[in-house]
């Protein structure tokens, strides 16, 4: 600031006008002519002066004050880093504010760097639920969060796609269900969440390696209908929920569950997708943080041969890729790209093209890890769910091709491949049969969302056959009800009721968690 009042004032203020000067004895002889009135205005003066000295001019002299500060220029404040930013809110992770007014999130997200250049990094991969053998198609897809003000192609909450009342009841039991079993530390235990029960312990557990990955899964529902660390009815369960990611996530690569098994991957892949989507509709700058070094690991984790499974590209290449675990690192890169996160463009364009050399043009079909093949199972479970009963990778594919498409400017080109793929899903619709082996929720969550995207026939009809099957299955007494039983499904033994009410939760939620991102549809 400059250091004197005057260097502010203008020049015509600073200099009077140039007069001619009187002697001492004319201004004495004008004094004296007007001697009567002059004694006057003494007087008056004086009294004037006795009145003001009484006077409190604390007042005044703050006015003053804040006058002369206007006049002064003062140098621009350095703002904080956004790493002096995520320090102080870390410091502060227990004491959210609930802000009088939900954050606005603007329609435009920042741009990230697709450019950066990332140093490849031979770390192991995870899978989603640790099975008796080989869990290889769980894979269960993600997607934002959900908010009913959120607006762009995610999360415009409305009936207007035809949800019923019915549908929107099955989800708020749901989501009563997986707060009721919410761990005090903020996860779902996979394994233990009977724990939490408060009548009649429910059965379902599932493996103890995937709390991470239920927990990824009960966060996105919650997302998914609205809520925030923020805002929200479920704010203190979301609040938990993530607290929890953050504080076991690796310091050192960013992984969010622990590298034990063999299928690992999948839960740092949904507990990703879950942390990105909860950054990315509360704009906490920690979550960033946080979010960012998981995204970091997926790209750390992409095979030499173009998409991801289960290891780090040091075995045979024919052994390092399949459909189920790249979609879902496909929709951890497009959530990365919609909320403004880091990530490597290639790794999508290159895990898109995988997967096109797994679809048979000329059935539609996605193979798992062979052109045009099925879906996996379990050794043994095939008898009980047979393979020919679910389209379960053509639908992963499906929803790949619709995003990493959109955001690679590819929609047009994936057309021929989603329209024959819908023509599949709708031979094969939701069906809750126990004896022909027709459940699968993983199935149902990806068909829901694929089909809700192509639109017009083939969402009415696959959406007619899904409320149909979920809504009505859904376990309506005692401390169970809200949840789905997991043992019709060939995956519930490996998530247990948390992953069957969380993902269903989900597959319910498609009327207001995407909007339809194929142009015209």
């Amino acid at each position: 600031m400059t250091g004197c009042l005057t260097d502010q004032l203008p020049t015509n203020l600073l200099h009077t006008v140039p007069r001619e000067a009187n002697t001492f004895a004319d201004e004495l002889r004008e004094q004296l002519k007007a001697a009567p009135w002059f004694l006057i205005s003494v007087a008056l003066h004086a009294m004037i002066a006795i009145v003001l000295s009484n006077v409190e001019w604390q007042t005044f002299e703050t006015d003053s004050t804040m006058i002369l500060e206007a006049s002064y220029e003062f140098n621009e404040i350095e703002p904080l880093t956004e790493e002096e930013v995520m320090e102080a809110a870390e410091k502060n992770f227990d004491e959210v504010a609930d802000p009088a007014e939900e954050p606005v999130v603007s329609e435009t997200f920042v741009e990230m760097a697709e450019d950066e250049t990332f140093e490849e990094d031979e770390l192991p991969i995870d899978a989603p639920f640790e099975g008796k053998s080989v869990n290889d198609v769980i894979g269960i897809g993600g997607g934002g969060g959900g908010n009913a003000n959120f607006g762009g192609k995610y999360h415009r909450r409305t009936d207007a796609h035809g949800g019923r009342k019915a549908t929107q009841k099955a989800v708020e039991w749901g989501l009563d269900w997986l707060k009721r079993h919410q761990d005090p530390y903020g996860y779902w235990d996979c394994d233990n969440f009977d724990l939490q029960c408060t009548e009649s312990r429910c059965s379902g557990r599932g493996r103890a390696l995937n709390d991470a990955g239920v927990t990824g899964l009960a966060l996105l529902a919650f997302l998914g209908a609205g809520n925030t660390v923020h805002s929200g009815p479920y704010r203190e369960v979301v609040k938990k929920g993530v607290r929890y990611l953050c504080d076991v996530q690796d310091p050192d690569d960013g992984c969010l569950t622990s590298k034990e098994g063999t299928h690992w991957m999948y839960n740092h892949g949904i507990a990703t997708l879950a942390l990105a989507e909860a950054y990315g509709l509360s704009r906490w700058p920690i979550l960033k943080k946080h979010a960012q070094r998981a995204l970091d690991f997926v790209h750390q984790s992409r095979n030499p041969g173009r998409a991801w499974r289960y290891n780090n590209g040091e075995i045979d290449p024919a052994e390092q890729n399949d459909v189920s675990v790249t979609g879902w690192m496909i929709m951890c890169l497009a959530s990365a790209k919609d909320f403004g996160l880091r990530f490597d463009s290639n790794d999508m364009a290159e895990a898109l093209d995988y997967i096109d050399d797994m679809t048979d043009s000329a059935t539609g079909r996605t193979g798992y890890r062979q052109r045009g093949s099925y879906s996996s199972r379990e050794a043994g479970d095939d008898e009980i769910w047979p393979f020919d009963q679910t389209e379960a990778m053509t639908a992963v594919a499906m929803l790949c091709r619709i995003f990493a498409g959109q955001l690679l400017g590819e929609t047009a080109s994936q057309l021929p491949d989603l329209e024959a793929g819908a023509a599949l899903l709708r031979k094969k619709l939701p069906e809750w049969n126990e004896e022909r082996g027709t459940i699968d929720f993983y199935y149902w969550y990806y068909g829901s969302f694929a089909m809700f995207q192509m639109a017009g026939r083939d969402w009415q009809i696959w959406k007619n056959a899904m409320e149909k099957a979920l809504v009505e299955h859904q376990e309506r007494d005692g401390c169970a009800r809200g949840s789905w039983n997991p043992r019709f499904d060939p995956w519930g033994d490996d998530g247990g009721r948390v992953y069957a009410t969380a993902l269903n939760t989900l597959c319910l939620e498609v009327f207001y968690r995407y909007d339809h991102v194929l142009g015209a549809r």
